[in-house]
């Protein structure tokens, strides 16, 4: 169910800044950025410090990898809207073949013992999380994983677990295949950040 009211009801500062994102950036902010701006007391603020903090604040993982723990989740949630955005900043900051059919045959899709062992574990927490245990742990820890790195994987989950139900729940859409590749463009250089006076 798309919310009209991210559009139309935005503040009168927000509409501009919206057109002037949209301006630079030769296409309108994505719903994501909408629904920060909207009520960025109840949601805007406190999801965007998240998601900077764990998209691109310090870790062992690289953007890179962030990015593909990002798509392989959304994916996992058959989140059209962010599998779209995030498979292309993943080809951006990581790998350029990345593709969803990587995503759905990864077991088989060349990626090294790490990234295998933390997209197990990503596939348990999103499908099955109640049945997580401490070996599964121990296994990502075998291959070579610290703990700080699979606590900062499940974060990302965490996060992408939430966004995508968001997505699916208000129907966002990216538009066109050009756009999604715009907006990871966008997305990959402002950083997972917004102005602060756009929050307030």
């Amino acid at each position: 169910m798309r919310l009209e009211i991210l559009h139309k009801g935005q503040k009168l500062r927000n509409r501009l800044a919206i057109r002037i994102m949209g301006a630079v950036a030769g296409g309108e902010p994505d719903d994501v950025i909408k629904t920060s701006l909207y009520r960025p007391e109840f949601f805007g603020r406190p999801w965007i410090k998240l998601l900077h903090s764990v998209m691109r604040g310090p870790s062992d993982w690289t953007p890179g990898d962030r990015e593909l723990f990002a798509a392989f989740t959304s994916r996992l949630n058959t989140c059209h809207f962010c599998v779209g955005i995030h498979v292309n900043t993943t080809k951006l900051t990581l790998d350029p073949t990345i593709t969803i059919e990587r995503l759905d045959n990864w077991r088989t899709a060349g990626f090294e013992l790490r990234i295998l062992s933390v997209l197990e574990l990503l596939e348990k927490f999103t499908l099955a999380p109640n049945d997580i245990s401490l070996a599964d742990i121990l296994k990502v820890r075998a291959a070579g994983v610290s703990d700080n790195a699979i606590v900062d994987a499940m974060h990302i989950g965490f996060v992408f677990n939430l966004v995508n139900r968001l997505a699916n729940a208000l129907d966002y859409d990216y538009g066109t295949e050009s756009d999604a590749l715009k907006a990871a463009s966008i997305l990959n250089r402002v950083k997972y950040q917004l102005p602060g006076f756009l929050l307030h």
